[in-house]
C-alpha cells in the first residue's frame, strides 16, 4: 500500500517513461517487480521501445588477438566495452550483419570448428545457430559462404540466409548458387533452392537488409554486367532493384571501393565520393546522388558508412569522420578507440531488447 505521501502514477504514464529510457537500464528494472518483468520483456512494449529510442553503437575488433568490442557512436571519452566474456567463443569473431540490435557472427575458435552465433550486445544475451549440414558434401571441395541477416514482418521471425558454392582451389568457377534460410523461431535451416544469379563476382561486397529485403551485387550469368537483386524474407524469392544512372562511371560495381550501403532506412551505393541513396524504394528515377566534398583529402581505405541525424559517418580502423550533408563539409573527426589496442570497426548495430532466444519463449 502506498504512503499517504507517496504519489501513484497511472500505469500509462510509467509505461510511456518507460519507452523514452535506453535499453540497458530497462534491462535492470525488470527486476523491480514481475510487472515490470513482464511488461518490459511484452513484444508489443519491445517493438514501440525500438521505435523510440534506437541508439548506435558501433562494433570493433582488435586486428591482433581478435575480441569483440562494443563503442556508442559518440563515445565522449567512454572506453569500448569487451564483449567476448559474455559468449560462448573466445578467440575469434567476424561480423556479418545486424539488425534490430541483434548481430550476427562467425565465431572461429583456434582449436575448434566454425560457428555461427546470434548476440545482442545491449543485453549480452547469445544464441549459438545450429550446424546446417550443408557445408560438407565432398572432402575434395572447398566451401565459400555469404551471410545475410534480417527480419520478417509477415512471420515475425529473424533469418539467417546463406549463399554457398563448392570448389576445387578455383580451379573452375562454381555452377551452382545454393541458397538456405535459417529460422531463429523455428530454429531450422531449410535449402530454398539455387539462386539464378552470379553472387561471386560480389562476393567480398556484404548484403545490406532494408524495407525487408536482402540484397547483393550480383552478376547476371558469368560475364554479364553486375546489378543489384534483392530477396524478400517473405516469400523467400529475388527480384532485379532498379540501380542509379552512373554516367561514365560504367559498371562501377566491378570497382574496389564501390558497395551497397543502409542510408537511414534507405538503399544506398558508395563509390569513391559520391552516394547514392534511393528515396522511394524500387523507383529508379528516386536515386539522388550526393557529392562528399573533400573526402579525397582524407587518407582512407574501404571505410565503413553509416548515417546518423543528417550526417555521413564514414569510419576507417579506429577513426571517424563526419560529414554534414547540409553543410556540405567534413565537420570533425573521432577518435572511437579509447585508447583500446589497434581497433577496427566491423560493424554497428542499436540499442535493443530484443531476444535471441525469443523463440524458446514463444
Amino acid at each position: 500500500m502506498a504512503s499517504e505521501d507517496s504519489i501513484e502514477l497511472p500505469p500509462e504514464i510509467i509505461t510511456n517513461i518507460l519507452y523514452r529510457l535506453p535499453s540497458k537500464p530497462l534491462t535492470r528494472f525488470k527486476t523491480v517487480s514481475k510487472h515490470w518483468q513482464s511488461l518490459i520483456s511484452n513484444p508489443q512494449f519491445i517493438k514501440h521501445h525500438q521505435k523510440t529510442l534506437n541508439r548506435r553503437h558501433l562494433l570493433l575488433c582488435d586486428i591482433h588477438i581478435t575480441p569483440l568490442y562494443s563503442s556508442p557512436i559518440n563515445p565522449r571519452h567512454q572506453t569500448p566495452q569487451n564483449l567476448t566474456p559474455h559468449l560462448p567463443h573466445k578467440d575469434k569473431f567476424t561480423f556479418h550483419a545486424s539488425c534490430n540490435g541483434l548481430v550476427l557472427a562467425s565465431a572461429d575458435d583456434f582449436d575448434g570448428p566454425h560457428s555461427l552465433i546470434v548476440i545482442n550486445p545491449t543485453t549480452r544475451e547469445c544464441v549459438q545457430v545450429p550446424e546446417s549440414g550443408y557445408d560438407v558434401v565432398d572432402k575434395l571441395l572447398q566451401v565459400e559462404i555469404k551471410y545475410a541477416f534480417g527480419y520478417d514482418p509477415l512471420t515475425d521471425d529473424y533469418k539467417v540466409v546463406t549463399v554457398s558454392y563448392f570448389h576445387n582451389n578455383y580451379i573452375t568457377l562454381p555452377r551452382t548458387m545454393s541458397l538456405h534460410v535459417y529460422s531463429l523461431r523455428d530454429n531450422d535451416w531449410r535449402r530454398v533452392g539455387d539462386s539464378v544469379y552470379n553472387h561471386f563476382r560480389g562476393w567480398d561486397l556484404p548484403g545490406v537488409f532494408v524495407n525487408g529485403v536482402l540484397h547483393w551485387v550480383v552478376g547476371k550469368g558469368f560475364g554479364g554486367l553486375q546489378l543489384i537483386v534483392g530477396l524478400s524474407l517473405a516469400d523467400e524469392r529475388f527480384s532485379e532493384v532498379p540501380m542509379p544512372e552512373f554516367g561514365d562511371r560504367g559498371d562501377v560495381f566491378c570497382r574496389k571501393g564501390c558497395r551497397l550501403v543502409v542510408v537511414g532506412e534507405k538503399l544506398g551505393v558508395f563509390f569513391e565520393d559520391k552516394l547514392w541513396v534511393m528515396n522511394e524504394y524500387g523507383v529508379r528515377e528516386s536515386w539522388v546522388k550526393i557529392v562528399i566534398n573533400g573526402i579525397n583529402k582524407i587518407r582512407m581505405v574501404d571505410p565503413e558508412i553509416l548515417y546518423e541525424d543528417g550526417k555521413i559517418l564514414m569510419l576507417c580502423r579506429g577513426l571517424m569522420w563526419v560529414y554534414d550533408v547540409e553543410e556540405k563539409r567534413f565537420r570533425k573527426r573521432i577518435d572511437i578507440c579509447g585508447g583500446v589496442g589497434d581497433l577496427m570497426v566491423r560493424g554497428s548495430y542499436v540499442e535493443s531488447l530484443v531476444s535471441p532466444k525469443f523463440r524458446r519463449n514463444g
